[in-house]
């Protein structure tokens, strides 16, 4: 019966009990999972476990042989300790990342579980943004990559309604039933000719092909930043052994480098869903397009009866900075500890709720970091940072708002992501891409409701 202590206490561990990821194993942790599943007990072998390394007794869990013939009760007993640990400050980010990791099979309790006529869906906590004056934009430029950016400026202050925001951005759990209700093939979802070209498989590498060719320039002409962009941390291995070996192509060779590496065609899954970096239910679902965002609003709007929908990028940029005009959602001093950033070293994303110093007052999450989330503001035609023709000041009236704008025309991306430098971070910051854009393991979305 004392099995599972026995076990656990062989494990390398963290001060708060999670073993280091990234360590070599003892071979103890596959042992334990393999007791687990031979155990006649699973409901005392968890339970043991729990005390003692608890990342572990989640990856028990979540085997089928175990859950299976784990109560109901301590099921949520397990879901609810590990969602707390997640959220200790006090605990080693290392610690918060494998908890919420493991949290991820069993499903998180902070998502309710609904059943509609499209199937099962997962509905999130919104957070109440009060409406008023809100400041936005700043009157300094960023330095971002050796290029001076403008397009936050100036500073001014507008109105805002009150609205809902999504603590968290979509996760793989909530886009997994999407996918199971056959999200992608129901016409209804998809709203615009646009979306509807995209969903036919017209034209579903535009994008990526057009933001990676902008890359190529920029870095054939200046060449120290990709070495700036690796050793800052805004660059994985792959991509960057990917970017050398593309700055010795030929104009041809670089196209037909393209065409193989993004045939387009029809899609039907996010882009990284297979990978092992980027999958785990836990975390934001990455290297989704504006459309399938958009789509994805729909269908769970038919779900639940509510009107959902992407934020604009004023209402994101009012829940970020809060009317005293914070310069991160937390406030005015970046800390790597506080979000997922380049600076953070990760390499990938980070399960949601991971970074509880990195909270808005409102209890907004993830907001900095991470995935960098798609609004339904327009950005504009231009691929460089200064030539975002929806400008500040922000005025909503003057067409930036327009949902049926031709696939040519930028969206508005805030927050930066994983890979992303404190300067993409920064609540004012702005960028924007082409809608049909899937290429990295960044794009994702957040839920909005009005009123």
């Amino acid at each position: 019966e004392d099995v599972a202590p026995r076990l656990a206490d062989m494990l390398p561990t963290l001060p708060g009990g999670e073993s280091i990821p990234g360590l070599p194993t003892t071979g103890w942790e596959e042992t334990a999972l393999l007791a687990g599943a031979m155990t006649a007990d699973a409901n005392d072998f968890v339970r043991g476990l729990m005390g003692t390394n608890l990342a572990l007794a989640g990856r028990c869990a979540a085997q089928t042989e175990v859950r299976e013939r784990l109560s109901p009760e301590l099921l949520v007993s397990l879901r609810d300790a590990l969602v707390r640990r997640s959220r200790e400050s006090s605990a080693d980010l290392r610690a918060r990342m494998e908890v919420g990791l493991a949290l991820g099979p069993l499903g998180d309790p902070r998502l309710e579980r609904h059943h509609a006529s499209h199937g099962e869906y997962l509905l999130p906590r919104l957070v109440p943004i009060e409406g008023g004056l809100y400041p936005m934009g700043e009157d300094e430029p960023f330095e971002y990559l050796g290029k001076a950016v403008r397009n936050h400026m100036p500073r001014h202050e507008i109105e805002i309604a009150p609205f809902r925001l999504a603590r968290f951005p979509v996760t793989n759990a909530e886009w997994s039933l999407f996918l199971e209700a056959g999200g992608y093939e129901d016409e209804s979802f998809w709203d615009s000719e646009g979306a509807r070209r995209w969903k036919s498989g017209e034209a579903t590498a535009d994008g990526t092909r057009v933001g990676v060719r902008y890359w190529w320039r920029r870095f054939r002409e200046d060449p120290p930043q990709l070495e700036i962009a690796w050793e800052s941390g805004q660059l994985p291995k792959e991509s960057y052994e990917r970017w050398k070996e593309r700055l010795t192509m030929t104009e041809a060779e670089f196209e037909s480098h393209l065409k193989e590496l993004y045939p387009g065609g029809k899609l039907r899954e996010p882009r990284f869903w297979r990978h092992e970096a980027f999958n785990n239910p836990a975390q934001p679902v990455v290297g989704v397009s504006w459309f399938e965002a958009r789509a994805y609003c729909r269908w769970i709007s038919a779900q639940a009866g509510e009107d959902f929908r992407l934020p604009s990028e004023a209402e994101w940029e009012a829940a970020a900075r809060g009317r005293e005009g914070r310069r991160y959602p937390w406030g005015d001093e970046f800390d790597p500890l506080r979000a997922n950033t380049a600076e953070t070293r990760l390499k990938r994303t980070a399960p949601v709720g991971v970074f509880p110093a990195g909270d808005t007052p409102e209890g907004v999450t993830d907001l900095a970091g991470n995935v960098t989330e798609w609004t339904d503001s327009l950005f504009g035609p231009g691929m460089e940072f200064e030539e975002a023709p929806f400008a500040y000041p922000y005025r909503s009236e003057d067409g930036r708002e327009e949902s049926s704008a031709a696939a040519d025309v930028r969206r508005v991306l805030r927050g930066g992501a994983w890979n992303d430098s404190l300067v993409l971070a920064r609540s004012a910051s702005r960028t924007g891409d082409l809608p049909d854009l899937r290429d990295f393991a960044v794009a994702g979305l957040r839920l909005a409701s009005s009123g």
